[in-house]
């Protein structure tokens, strides 16, 4: 019984280090949809395009360590612009499609 309990001692305090080993975090751009419709986020200019669909009230993320493209363009799925934004997709940046079709890119 007591090495029982001492083995899974050792799993807790095992599951607790590597815990902390693998819980770091990742450089990502995100994207939040507050649309009810999907939409595509294309992401023109260097080495793209690159598309992200986003359904509708839901969010994603895009894992990259550098900015990429010159310009992010959202468009629903039927292909209509919802907007533009004329910077590159960046590390920790965020872009938000907001419920009045507006878009907030920041930091």
């Amino acid at each position: 019984m007591r090495r029982h309990i001492a083995a899974l001692g050792g799993l807790a305090a095992l599951g607790l280090l590597t815990g902390c080993v693998y819980d770091a975090g990742y450089a990502a751009v995100s994207y939040e949809n507050r649309l009810d419709d999907t939409v595509v986020i294309t992401l023109e200019g260097d080495g793209g395009p690159y598309e992200v669909v986003v359904g509708g009230d839901s969010a994603k993320v895009l894992a990259t360590d550098e900015c990429k493209g010159t310009a992010i363009v959202v468009k629903t799925e039927d292909g209509d612009l919802v907007g533009r934004v004329e910077k590159p997709a960046c590390p920790d940046w965020r872009l938000v499609v907001n419920e009045d079709g507006t878009l907030d890119y920041s930091e």
